[in-house]
């Protein structure tokens, strides 16, 4: 099957690729310096902003992103060693009244995309210091009470998912989504 454009529709298809081949160029530009003086990525998908990239039909930012990385292999790959350790609340000014330790448990079977989900069992010592009243709780006896779980729950899981946002997706373009979570026994 032959598909006929005319010469205006060529030079636009062509003006595209050219758009594309200019914003790899750029991104990888950007991209190695911060390698070179930092180490790593500090990723921002509106780096296309910066640069005065609009995607239509070509390669979208995150596709450039794991190309520049190797590949989608070398994506995940660096995101589960970067997830390899444990976290502390208490590392990141944002946690709020919250004190908890927690690990990431990998769930290969949800991976998407530029998406994984994962579980994160938290330490059995976590606690949470109310803001209203000042007193401090263990999360393990928190999470027996299911009506006041489930506000905690959904607390903790954004905290979570902004810790991993900071300490993976912005280096891997992986987004990490909290799957299951629970207070260890």
């Amino acid at each position: 099957m032959k598909i006929i454009i005319t010469e205006r529709q060529y030079k636009i298809l062509e003006s595209q690729q050219d758009d594309e081949r200019v914003a790899m160029k750029a991104l990888q530009s950007i991209w190695q310096d911060e390698i070179d003086s930092t180490g790593e990525i500090d990723f921002d998908p509106k780096i296309v902003d910066y640069i005065g990239y609009r995607p239509k039909g070509g390669p979208k930012v995150h596709e450039m992103y794991r190309d520049f990385l190797g590949g989608w292999d070398k994506m995940v790959e660096k995101s589960y060693e970067l997830m390899d350790r444990t976290f502390d609340t208490n590392d990141y000014d944002f946690s709020g009244g919250y004190d908890f330790r927690f690990t990431v448990q990998g769930n290969n079977d949800y991976e998407e995309d530029n998406l994984t989900y994962v579980d994160c069992p938290i330490e059995s010592d976590g606690k949470v210091t109310f803001m209203t009243d000042g007193e401090t709780h263990l999360l393990s006896k928190l999470e027996e009470n299911l009506v006041m779980w489930w506000e905690i729950e959904s607390e903790i899981r954004s905290l979570i998912e902004e810790i991993l946002y900071v300490e993976v997706t912005k280096k891997t373009g992986i987004m990490v989504d909290v799957n299951m979570l629970w207070v260890k026994e």
